[in-house]
C-alpha cells in the first residue's frame, strides 16, 4: 500500500475532515527531505499544507525554510 498525504484529508458531504496535524513529520519521496507540518489551509475547498525544515551552515543557527504543498503534490510526500 502506498502512503501519501491524500489519506490525511478527506472530503465528505461539503465538509473537509483533516487528519493531518501540526508537528507531524513528512518526507518528500523523491529527495528524502523531511519537513514538519506547520498548518493546513483550506482555500476554495482545496487543502494546502504549510511545512518547514531547518537549514543552516552551523549548528548554532537554526533557520527555517517554508514550503506550500498543494493537493496536486500530496502523492509526492509520505508520513515519517
Amino acid at each position: 500500500m502506498k502512503e501519501n498525504l491524500n489519506k490525511g484529508i478527506k472530503k465528505t458531504k461539503n465538509k473537509i475532515v483533516n487528519y493531518l496535524s501540526p508537528h507531524l513529520c513528512i518526507r518528500h519521496k523523491p529527495t528524502k527531505i523531511e519537513y514538519t507540518i506547520k498548518k493546513i489551509k483550506i482555500i476554495d475547498g482545496n487543502p494546502i499544507v504549510i511545512a518547514y525544515r531547518y537549514y543552516s551552515q552551523s549548528p548554532e543557527e537554526s533557520k527555517k525554510v517554508y514550503i506550500e504543498i498543494p493537493k496536486s503534490e500530496f502523492k509526492k510526500y509520505e508520513q515519517v
